[in-house]
C-alpha cells in the first residue's frame, strides 16, 4: 500500500478518533502519505480529489457511494449552572421556559427547535426560544458547559462532561433522532487499495462510539 491519501472529517473525529490511533495505522503502511482535512463546510469529494470522507448526518442523494458504518446517539445535556438558574425539565411543555443553544451548520437558516421523536418513531420538533446560535462542535459544547442552554449533542463527544459532572443529561425519554455516520467516496469501479485499506481501518477504530454497526453500501440515484 503506498501512495498519496486526501480524506475528510469533522474536526472532533479526527482529534479524538483518528489522529491518536495515526502512528500505527502508518507504521504498517510506511510507503503511505495522508492529506488530513477537517473542516466544518461539506467538501465537494470529485472536484477537491478527495478518495473518501467520513460524514455524520443524512447524506443527500448523489452520485457517491456511501457506506453506512452505524449511528450517534445523541444526549440531551446541560450545566449544573444552568440547572440552578432554569431548573430541571421534565417535560416537552416544561421546554417553553428554557433556552435550547441552536446549532445551524450555515449561520442565518431558521432553527428547528428541541428535536424528539414522537411515540410512533417520528421526528418532532418543540419550538424553543434561545439567545445563541453556533455552527461548530467545539463551540456548541463550550457554550453549553458555560451555562448558556440545552444542546442535543453526540454522546461520544460529550461523554467525558457527563462522566465528569460538568454536564448532566436531561430529558432521557426524549431523544433526537440518531445521526448516521458514513464513509463516502466515488463511484469507482476499481477502488485503489490504499483508500479500501484506509476505509477499513476507519470503520474499525469507529466501531466503540457507534450505536449499531453496518457495513452496507449504498449507491445513491443521481439528483
Amino acid at each position: 500500500v503506498r501512495g498519496r491519501l486526501r480524506v475528510d472529517m469533522h474536526n472532533s473525529i479526527a482529534r479524538d478518533v483518528v489522529v491518536p490511533r495515526l502512528p500505527e495505522f502508518l507504521a504498517q503502511h510506511p510507503e503511505l502519505e495522508i492529506e488530513l482535512s477537517c473542516t466544518n463546510r461539506r467538501v465537494d469529494l470529485v472536484r477537491e480529489g478527495f478518495d473518501c470522507v467520513l460524514r455524520v448526518g443524512k447524506l443527500m442523494d448523489s452520485s457517491l457511494v456511501a457506506r453506512k458504518l452505524g449511528d450517534y446517539q445523541l444526549a440531551n445535556c446541560v450545566s449544573p449552572a444552568y440547572l440552578s438558574q432554569y431548573g430541571e425539565p421534565k417535560s416537552l411543555d416544561d421546554l417553553q421556559h428554557h433556552q435550547l443553544i441552536h446549532y445551524a451548520p450555515v449561520l442565518g437558516a431558521k432553527p428547528d427547535g428541541f428535536e424528539y421523536l414522537d411515540a410512533q418513531g417520528q421526528q418532532q420538533f418543540a419550538p424553543m426560544s434561545g439567545r445563541l446560535t453556533v455552527n461548530n462542535a467545539d463551540a456548541y459544547n463550550g457554550a453549553c458547559l458555560a451555562g448558556l442552554g440545552i444542546i442535543q449533542a453526540p454522546r461520544p463527544g460529550v461523554r467525558p462532561y457527563l462522566e465528569s459532572g460538568e454536564l448532566v443529561e436531561i430529558l432521557p425519554d426524549f431523544h433526537a433522532q440518531p445521526m448516521p455516520v458514513s464513509i463516502v467516496y466515488a463511484n469507482r469501479r476499481h477502488l485503489p487499495k490504499r483508500v479500501q485499506v484506509f476505509m477499513t481501518w476507519l470503520a474499525e477504530i469507529m466501531k466503540p462510539r457507534l450505536g449499531q454497526t453496518q457495513n452496507s453500501r449504498i449507491l445513491f440515484d443521481h439528483s
